[in-house]
């Protein structure tokens, strides 16, 4: 069986099918994982991270260089 997962459409918005079968991707539920766990996995990039959080941006150091250090 093929799972659906949630992913990226082409103007970056981030989709989470209906027919995603595992709540850990639907971060409005009780057990789902945190937003900013399914932005990592999917590799979000900077626009689509600011887009859904307000945390910071992995790696990001404070100085918007994104590298760490």
């Amino acid at each position: 069986m093929d799972t659906i997962k949630p992913y990226f459409d082409d103007d970056g918005t981030l989709v989470i099918p209906f027919e995603c079968s595992d709540h850990a991707y639907k971060y409005w539920k009780q057990e789902g994982k945190p937003v900013t766990d399914i932005l990592k996995e999917l590799g979000a990039d900077r626009d689509a991270w600011a887009r859904y959080t307000h945390e910071k941006f992995p790696g990001d150091n404070g100085d918007g260089s994104g590298e760490s250090g």
